[in-house]
């Protein structure tokens, strides 16, 4: 499942949110999304203009993401957890969950096949376990998607502690190597906004932040050596010497 995850990276343009785990990394591809739920520990997702198929776990790998990586509890990485967490809270993070306020600034990750995301993260206190999340990137202007934007939704298993969270999540961001006129500059102010829903799908929780478009770094899957496979489209990079 993970390696067919990783190999799908950036493209597709369907988002399946499944259960998505405390924490892991995260695939791009665009367009349209639909949303649906799958089997617990198991999720796929897109971005950008391709598409991704992606495996997650409580603990694990998470959802909107392939990779993997473990959950944290704070201080490791660099992550840091909020002093006096809200019942919701979003935050950032690819590897443990990160506080962030409005004004702070977030990298953006480019993607192998031309897409461009934030490490999206979220908090929740009275959510228990499993939590349906609906979350994207807005425009501050309009306070809406941007024109090429698409929302993404799931069920997230959250780390278990005194303050239950999941991170690694992708939220897109506009625009792709196929489509330049739309990628946001850096210096960009967006809206990162989050809901919590229930069963019927309600609003439990919502929460959003403002942050600030940094400078672009390049994300991507592990380089590989197999001159057979290496450099295949949606498969990893060659290595160079």
């Amino acid at each position: 499942m993970f390696t067919l995850a990783l190999l799908c990276l950036h493209c597709s343009s369907s988002i399946e949110a499944g259960s998505m785990g405390g924490g892991g990394s995260a695939g791009e591809s665009g367009g349209s999304s639909s949303t649906g739920e799958g089997s617990v520990g198991s999720t796929s997702t897109g971005e950008g203009g391709g598409g991704s198929s992606n495996g997650s776990g409580a603990g694990g790998s998470t959802g909107e993401g392939g990779g993997g990586s473990s959950t944290g509890e704070g201080g490791g990485g660099g992550c840091r957890l909020p002093d006096e967490p809200a019942v919701f809270e979003i935050g950032t993070g690819e590897s443990c969950f990160e506080s962030i306020e409005d004004g702070a600034t977030l990298p953006v990750m480019a993607g192998p096949q031309g897409g461009y995301h934030l490490w999206f993260a979220v908090g929740c206190s009275d959510c228990g376990a499993r939590v349906r999340v609906r979350y994207s990137v807005k425009d501050p202007a309009t306070g809406d998607l941007f024109p090429s934007g698409v929302p993404q939704e799931g069920m997230i298993e959250l780390s278990p502690g005194e303050f239950p969270r999941a991170f690694g999540l992708i939220a897109f961001l506009p625009g792709g190597q196929w489509a330049p006129a739309e990628v946001l500059k850096e210096g960009t102010h967006v809206i990162l906004a989050a809901e919590a829903r229930n069963d019927d799908g309600s609003t439990k929780h919502a929460a959003q932040v403002e942050v600030v478009l940094g400078a672009t770094e390049a994300w991507g899957l592990p380089c590989s050596d197999d001159p057979a496979t290496c450099g295949a489209p949606g498969g990893a990079p060659c290595c160079s010497d």
